[in-house]
């Protein structure tokens, strides 16, 4: 079940893209901005994003269509 979890005090997302229950094994770090948290087989859990009010790099982050929907649908610009 998708969830997102907005912080404008921290400037912060979380979009969670697998149902709870599911054990996070590790974080990818792609940069200071940008963390996926991952199952022990590698499926991506969850990404949270930081200072997302400057824009947010899609580059290198899962379902890029969804995520894209997502941040444009709160206004965050992509690129």
């Amino acid at each position: 079940m998708l969830r997102v979890e907005t912080d404008p005090t921290a400037d912060a997302i979380y979009i969670q893209l697998l149902a709870g229950g599911l054990i996070i094994d590790h974080t990818e770090e792609l940069d200071i901005n940008r963390l996926i948290d991952r199952t022990i087989d590698g499926l991506p859990v969850g990404i949270d994003l930081s200072s997302v009010s400057h824009g947010v790099n899609l580059t290198g982050l899962p379902e890029v269509a969804l995520v894209k929907s997502i941040l444009e649908g709160l206004g965050i610009r992509t690129y």
